[in-house]
């Protein structure tokens, strides 16, 4: 298993590094600014904000902007060149192994990034996210998901192809039931051309 860990997070990699440039010029969908205008409300004004899997950087900027003192992750070293780019403080880390020191954070904000994390390593993930929240904070997570499937996705346009494990609500709420609070879960389907919806989940520590 370990090794298919290490080549999983290869190929994950890979991908994003050779996608930098099409996902700055994608930006960021719309239906995203609620939510995050949501979640920072609930943060103390310049508080500590931490984004694992922040991609190219454009939330991480968004609560730079609005005066919070942000640190964003990602696996991907390209990424996290063009989040530095933008002036946000960035790390290459994996979200399983954190590193930062207990209850560092008054929130952390993780978009479409738990889908690249297999069940069977998704509890001890959640468990570290929850110890990097100081007791009290805030943890909003974005997945695509509302049906299960694991493994590789074979229409992946991106090379190479990412793992996704894909969960029913029942299903990704139970995972989060074990390490947090779920305040709020709500399904819904963004993007039509697309098949799968996403679940938005408002979690307190």
């Amino acid at each position: 298993a370990a090794m298919d860990t290490q080549q999983r997070l290869a190929d994950l990699i890979a991908a994003y590094d050779s996608n930098v440039e099409g996902r700055e010029e994608r930006g960021e969908p719309d239906w995203r600014n609620l939510i995050r205008a949501d979640f920072a409300e609930r943060i103390p004004s310049g508080g500590t904000v931490l984004e694992i899997g922040a991609g190219v950087g454009f939330t991480s900027q968004w609560f730079d902007i609005h005066g919070f003192d942000v640190t964003a992750t990602d696996l991907s070293p390209g990424n996290v060149e063009k989040i530095r780019e933008k002036g946000v403080t960035a790390e290459v880390r994996d979200m399983a192994h954190l590193g930062f020191s207990p209850g560092s954070f008054d929130g952390v904000w993780g978009a479409s990034c738990l889908m690249h994390i297999p069940d069977a390593e998704l509890p001890e993930v959640l468990v570290g996210i929850a110890e990097v929240i100081r007791p009290g904070g805030w943890f909003w997570s974005g997945t695509w998901g509302g049906h299960d499937q694991e493994g590789t996705w074979e229409d992946d346009w991106y090379e190479p192809k990412r793992f996704y494990s894909l969960r029913t609500d029942e299903r990704m709420r139970a995972f989060y039931e074990a390490s947090f609070e779920v305040v709020s879960f709500e399904y819904f389907e963004p993007e039509p051309e697309i098949d799968w919806g996403y679940q938005s989940a408002l979690m307190r520590r």
